[in-house]
């Protein structure tokens, strides 16, 4: 993807990982969000349909019920999503440094045999 120095190339490459970073941020706090609204929701039906039962019995079937468990799934796979697109971008930054690292050596040895010869 970024194997020459072409600096075009290389700007494109590291606008793509931090585009898609961010949209799989974005995506992983959307599910999130919606998993806190679901379990609001839930404990909210809870409180009204049954009084007899504690706060923390609430809380606690609120976290078991089906429709949480299945957005704190998602919510897993958004998160891992995230961290390969956040693990892209810094391969991305890391390949960027090591041109620039060999390039700044380049011109130091070029200085070094122009002053040698």
């Amino acid at each position: 993807m970024m194997e020459d120095f072409n600096p075009n190339k290389i700007a494109e490459a590291k606008m793509k990982a931090i585009k898609e970073y961010r949209a799989a941020k974005r995506e992983r706090d959307r599910t999130e969000r919606l998993l806190e609204y679901q379990l609001d929701q839930t404990f909210i039906n809870l409180k009204f349909n049954e009084l007899k039962m504690s706060v923390e019995d609430r809380k606690a079937r609120a976290r078991t019920d089906e429709s949480v468990i299945a957005l704190r799934v998602e919510l897993e796979k958004a998160q891992e999503i995230m961290d390969d697109k956040y693990a892209e971008l810094e391969r991305v930054i890391t390949k960027i440094e090591f041109m620039l690292d060999a390039n700044a050596t380049n011109r130091q040895e070029m200085k070094l045999g122009s002053l040698v010869t």
